[in-house]
């Protein structure tokens, strides 16, 4: 069987010879530095290396998932342990009579099920993200989602309370004393639960996807020196070398390459990571600006212990008497 047949590649000239793989104690950065080379007469061929698999989508809903669970947990927890701890104190201020259990089986068997409803919720917004374009289907999704969300709320807190009340109190617990109230108030309460569950779910995904973009950015990098930055519907392509500086603009970040100025949507750290990944020796000058060192053309002190930087497309960046001892130091 052709070696060669599962990268894509043939041999570019001569009697192939044995092929060989280059492994060896990598790890990190440098394991997508592995790459087979085969003897081609008086030449070497070498494929590129393999790009390393990607966050598939189910791996980022089940992150999206675990973190949304756990943050609900704990917040629904702490709600209903301040619920009851008023419950008790309002009954005692009122003189009224209360049974000590009963504010914690009423507050803990709601959140119980609440929270055993995220991964519904997390069904229903993976189905119908809230994206711009598909926002009157997805808003008619989960209109009908929340009563679904609040039957179920309810009918599960009633049987989790019919149990607590038989085997504690020893009683039966009644919920529809005015059905129609109830239900109303209910769905009130659920809606609004609904909908904060589904706006973390939303940031959550948000910030899997891109961390996977970023991870995918870094890979690319090392792999071919070049930056991809993703910008609304355009995606730019940068030769990591090329870059002069690069300015933190608010949310945007100000990359000066190829004679050209270009405002991405990326933080200066995370680019700073791609320009590190892809070789490129970069130091960054002041908080918000980083430079590429080989563009450096002169260092100028000023009197305050700060310095102004000169690079070789005559912009002249001003840097901060903090960051000057990471210009000093050796590449």
């Amino acid at each position: 069987m052709d070696l060669m047949s599962n990268y894509g590649e043939k041999p570019l000239s001569g009697e192939p010879g044995r092929d060989e793989v280059q492994t060896g104690g990598m790890s990190g950065d440098e394991e997508e530095t592995q790459c087979r080379r085969f003897p081609t007469g008086r030449r070497w061929g070498i494929i590129t290396p393999m790009s390393p698999p990607s966050v598939s989508d189910a791996e980022v809903d089940r992150r999206v998932l675990r973190s949304a669970s756990l943050i609900a947990a704990a917040f629904l927890a702490g709600v209903a342990l301040v619920n009851a701890l008023t419950l008790l104190t309002d009954a005692a201020r009122a003189g009224r009579p209360l049974d000590p259990p009963v504010p914690w089986i009423l507050e803990y068997s709601s959140v119980t099920v609440l929270a055993a409803l995220v991964p519904v919720l997390a069904l229903l917004e993976r189905r119908f993200p809230l994206k711009p374009g598909a926002w009157r289907g997805a808003l008619l999704a989960h209109a009908t989602g929340s009563v679904v969300f609040s039957a179920l709320h309810i009918c599960g807190m009633i049987v989790l309370r019919k149990i607590a009340y038989a085997a504690i109190l020893g009683k039966s617990y009644r919920f529809f004393d005015e059905p129609l109230r109830d239900l109303a108030y209910e769905y009130r309460k659920d809606l609004l639960t609904y909908a904060t569950i589904l706006l973390v779910l939303a940031l959550l995904r948000g910030v899997e996807e891109r961390r996977r973009e970023t991870a995918l950015a870094r890979s690319e990098a090392r792999k071919t020196g070049r930056l991809v930055f993703k910008s609304g519907g355009r995606t730019v392509w940068l030769d990591a070398r090329s870059l002069h500086w690069a300015e933190a603009a608010a949310n945007y970040v100000d990359v000066r390459a190829n004679g050209a100025t270009h405002l991405l949507r990326i933080s200066l750290t995370a680019l700073e990571q791609q320009l590190r990944a892809a070789g490129v020796d970069v130091v960054r000058v002041h908080r918000s600006r980083i430079v590429n060192r080989a563009k450096i053309m002169e260092i100028i002190p000023s009197r305050d212990g700060d310095f102004h930087v000169r690079m070789s497309d005559g912009a002249e960046l001003k840097g901060s008497r903090r960051y000057r001892h990471l210009l000093n130091r050796a590449s």
